[in-house]
């Protein structure tokens, strides 16, 4: 009996790590946006539903830091044939506060190239789902102004998409276009329960796909265009599936890779904060203890009120 016990106790911690490592990847953006956005490269904007011709030639980390408690997330920040960049982000609800977001998106891009010593262009395009007819575009002040290139997946063949992915994967002849409409058709239904339904079936759908790359496409893009929109049931559902594909266990190993990552940078800066405490006390300048450890002045300083605070 106890044998059992032990057994089941294993079983259970096995299935509860298995579930975790599925959420944490489902829940990092960043993994996924990057999965899809590399099957993106050399793939037209135009399949968005956007009125250009452009092709995305590679990609570019979506998050920005900012002196908060989260980081402000891209959905995709693809690099275009033309030299030109493009920020693309979904909404599945139009608020005026939103031109507030895609400011800090265009000023923290714009900070990026500056440094690189480059120059780009700049698009703010935003897909908007069926739920949304009308968008303002366009936010002007006296010292800026921001303008949003705008796709509406309202009005758009839901039902004649499905049945051309069901088509195209029976047949063996999926397109780029096939696929794209796979990934953004969760995006054209009006209300809670048929998004909810479109994006199992979506799922389903991407897993009968023989091509691998082609699986990875629909599956991150499906993951990355459906986040604001999913619900706690469908998530689960999902988890599910995704242990099953290779998309799954990618997403799996990055996500415990970037734990680790996450754990080892932690534990350095404990270690860099203990040696630069001692130093402190030892008496050395806060410039000597900044070079040694290779830190900016400033968190020495702050480590320094933080070590040695009167309370």
């Amino acid at each position: 009996m106890e044998q059992k016990n032990t057994n089941d106790n294993a079983n259970s911690n096995t299935a509860a790590d298995s579930d975790t490592d599925i959420a944490i990847a489902y829940q990092n953006k960043d993994i996924v946006s990057k999965l899809f956005g590399d099957q993106m490269k050399g793939k037209p904007l135009s399949l968005f539903g956007l009125k250009t011709k452009l092709k995305v030639v590679d990609i570019r980390p979506t998050n920005i830091p900012i002196i908060q408690a989260r980081e402000l997330r891209m959905d995709n920040l693809f690099e275009l044939e033309d030299g030109s960049v493009a920020i693309l982000d979904y909404e599945s609800e139009y608020k005026e506060a939103n031109f507030t977001k895609y400011g800090r998106y265009l000023m923290d891009v714009i900070d990026r190239y500056l440094k690189e010593g480059k120059y780009p262009d700049i698009h703010m395009m935003v897909l908007y789902t069926a739920d949304i007819e009308k968008a303002k575009t366009e936010l002007s002040r006296t010292a800026c102004r921001i303008q949003v290139e705008a796709s509406y997946m309202t009005g758009l063949p839901s039902d004649a998409w499905l049945k051309e992915a069901q088509k195209g994967i029976a047949d063996h002849t999926v397109t780029d276009e096939i696929l794209m409409h796979l990934v953004l058709l969760p995006l054209t239904y009006k209300g809670e329960e048929k998004k909810q339904e479109a994006i199992r079936a979506c799922v389903d759908l991407a897993k009968q796909l023989p091509n691998k790359e082609q699986e990875t496409f629909a599956l991150a893009g499906i993951l990355t265009f459906t986040d604001k929109i999913i619900n706690d049931e469908t998530k689960r559902y999902i988890k599910e599936v995704l242990g099953m594909t290779q998309v799954g266990k990618m997403l799996m190993d990055e996500g415990r890779q970037e734990g680790l990552q996450e754990g080892l940078q932690k534990g350095q800066q404990k270690t860099a904060k203990k040696t630069a405490k001692n130093m402190l006390k030892r008496g050395d300048s806060i410039e000597d203890i900044a070079e040694v450890l290779e830190l900016p002045t400033e968190t020495i300083k702050a480590w320094e009120k933080e070590f040695f605070a009167v309370v």
